[in-house]
């Protein structure tokens, strides 16, 4: 029995090692460890078929060409709340045990054996086909190429990238490792493949051409650890509550784990009762995953900032006790509106629960514990930059609440984000936050046609303080890198030209497609002045019917700012008609929204915010793109599965909302 448990752990060594050493050149042990495998495998047997094996195991030719799964690998129904598990568990498992076992954070396969030996690996797919991973799959962990006994039949399981080796591949260069692990996964030369575990979560096994029927859950598990195969971590909930407990245990920790997870999944231990609450929708009746909230962690509120958005808004931001979530360090989240800090009834001092909503951004989302010297927050009655008074507006970033904003046009703050936003979006190289607000205060350049002044002033520029406690002064070298780069933008567009001056609903894209809708009578800056957005009749015909009139006052408010950028230099080319997916010269963030959405809004209701946040709404999944929205982020949709490929975020509609949310009106 040793020399049979022996034989197979050097197979398995034997062919990790070939395939690592041909299919992909990283060598995962010495020549010397290599031959003295060998040596003992020739001496145990002599013939054993791996020795004569030259070369890869598996060819790499191989990888990602498309392979039918043998048994269809289905998908779970899902639920989110303790209420909606205990409907589900009320409806199936009538006081039955359940097994419950961790749902790896990563991507699922199948391993199909025969005879004991290896023959395929197929990624999930559509869940009835797949890509062919074997080449890469011979060197993961937790998988055997070899086993002890002839089994024949299918293992899945879950591929997933180990927090601590998602240390080795660098975390830094990935934003999770969820999605390093599958770009490893699917790398058609194999590289770093062995860092990869597999975690199995389901077997099914063939004797004599026959199923064979397993009595329950438990049972599959015992059966995979006898084979050698690395399984998920598991365990039997004898009633709901036990469950319950379970889950909360587990998400409370879920931090400390050495793999990420997103849920627990559920599943009625007793195999015979499961088969028979039969199917729905291809999703078994006796299983169920329930889904983490976002990952999350408590921490105390230490302090509310304000800060003001190129059009006024002053928009409230948390200052807290940094706290670790996801993998990063997080002190700062934004709390969206004055509204949200009303309806979480916060205080400085209070203990609050902070996630990363979607596993993307910091959100604040309740008080745990309210503090024993609350200082209250206040909503500004004046600005806090220039104390002058403050209106109230709708968000029209497709949130809720509304938005507190300064209504004094001279306002230093308006001043400082205008300018911000002239810089960034024209893209003057050299000019960051500490520079801006030295011009603005040292210099009194309060927009952007003082930029283009600077020039003249290049002595002043170079001793301007850019650090009072360390009396650090921006010096010649960079003050030539800023003029080099505001000289390298004097010649611009119409619509980055007028997308840059920070006026409300009107961004460079906004600008591209009144061109496009007037089809020559707005080709040139005199057009956008001549007053014709007024016209309702206008209006309606480029397609702003409701706002024509305010865009058109923006425009005439900028006309003194427009004449001096005229006069220091500052080019402007005609418009020209483009297609709808042409791109700007802004480098804008692209947003391609595609399904139904569970909130049953459509793509077109969120053009209008998409636009007015700076956001390029678009109907192509391909490279270049920022963000796909999708109503299941797990889809295995064509577009879902290009846009993962492609390392393309796919994010639900809850999470398009926080980005727009992030954005100043």
């Amino acid at each position: 029995m040793a020399s049979d448990l022996r034989l197979n752990q050097l197979r398995n060594l034997i062919t990790q090692a070939k395939q690592a050493y041909y299919y992909g050149g990283e060598p995962i042990m010495s020549d010397r460890e290599y031959d003295a495998l060998e040596d003992e495998l020739r001496l145990l047997r002599p013939d054993d078929p791996v020795l004569a094996i030259v070369g890869a195991p598996v060819p790499p030719d191989s990888m990602l060409t498309k392979a039918t799964h043998r048994i269809s690998m289905g998908s779970q129904g899902k639920v989110n709340s303790a209420d909606e598990f205990l409907t589900w568990y009320e409806k199936s498992c009538s006081g039955q045990a359940v097994h419950a076992s961790l749902k790896g954070d990563g991507a699922s396969a199948a391993a199909y054996y025969e005879a004991g030996k290896l023959s395929q690996v197929i990624s999930r797919g559509d869940g009835s086909v797949g890509e062919d991973i074997t080449a890469n799959a011979l060197k993961f962990k937790g998988l055997p190429s070899y086993l002890p006994e002839e089994f024949s039949g299918a293992v899945r399981f879950e591929v997933i990238l180990t927090v601590a080796d998602w240390g080795v591949v660098d975390p830094q260069r990935s934003k999770n490792p969820r999605n390093a692990g599958s770009g490893i996964m699917g790398r058609k030369n194999g590289r770093q493949s062995e860092l990869l575990t597999c975690f199995a979560f389901d077997i099914d096994e063939s004797k004599s051409g026959e199923l064979v029927e397993f009595e329950t859950e438990e049972q599959k598990m015992r059966r995979l650890v006898s084979l050698g195969i690395k399984t998920i971590e598991e365990r039997i909930c004898q009633t709901k509550e036990d469950a319950v407990r379970y889950y909360n245990e587990v998400a409370l920790g879920r931090t400390q784990l050495p793999i990420w997870i997103d849920g627990i999944v559920f599943k009625v231990n007793d195999l015979v009762v499961q088969r028979g609450l039969g199917v729905t929708a291809g999703k078994p009746k006796g299983q169920v995953a329930w889904k983490f909230d976002s990952a999350g962690a408590e921490s105390r509120l230490l302090s509310v900032s304000i800060t003001g958005g190129h059009t006024g808004a002053l928009i409230p931001n948390a200052q807290f006790e940094p706290v670790q979530i996801g993998g990063t360090t997080v002190a700062n989240a934004s709390l969206s509106n004055w509204d949200e800090v009303e309806r979480l009834g916060l205080c400085v001092g209070d203990s609050i629960w902070v996630i990363k909503a979607n596993d993307i951004i910091p959100k604040v989302i309740a008080v745990t514990q309210p503090g024993s010297a609350r200082v209250a927050i206040v909503t500004p009655e004046s600005c806090p930059f220039c104390n002058g008074p403050v209106g109230r507006r709708l968000n029209s970033a497709g949130g809720e609440g509304v938005i507190i904003e300064c209504q004094n046009e001279d306002c230093p703050k308006k001043s400082i984000g205008k300018l911000k936003r002239w810089i960034k979006s024209v893209d003057i190289q050299g000019i960051g936050d500490s520079v801006r607000y030295a011009l603005v205060e040292q210099m009194g350049i309060e927009d952007a046609a003082g930029l283009y002044t600077l020039h003249q002033h290049k002595h002043a520029l170079s001793a301007l303080v850019i650090n009072s406690e360390k009396e650090l002064r921006l010096g010649d070298k960079r003050a030539e890198t800023i003029l080099q780069g505001v000289e390298a933008r004097r010649d611009l567009s119409l619509p980055l030209f007028l997308g840059s001056l920070g006026i409300d609903r009107l961004g460079t894209r906004r600008v591209q497609l009144l061109i496009n809708a007037a089809q020559g009578r707005l080709s040139t800056l005199e057009d956008f002045q001549s007053g014709q957005l007024r016209d309702p009749l206008f209006a309606e015909a480029v397609g702003v019917p409701n706002t024509g009139a305010a865009l058109q006052d923006g425009i005439d408010d900028m006309a003194d700012l427009i004449l001096r950028l005229r006069n220091a230099g500052v080019r402007v080319r005609d418009g020209v008609v483009e297609s709808e997916s042409a791109p700007t010269e802004n480098s804008l963030k692209s947003v391609c929204i595609s399904g139904k959405l569970p909130s049953g809004r459509k793509k077109s209701d969120y053009k209008e915010a998409l636009l007015l946040s700076g956001f390029q709404l678009v109907d192509q999944v391909k490279d270049g793109l920022d963000y796909l929205v999708v109503a299941d982020p797990e889809s295995v949709s064509a577009k879902a599965k290009k846009a993962k490929k492609l390392n393309i975020a796919v994010i639900s509609e809850e999470a398009l909302q926080e980005l727009l949310r992030q954005v100043p009106q």
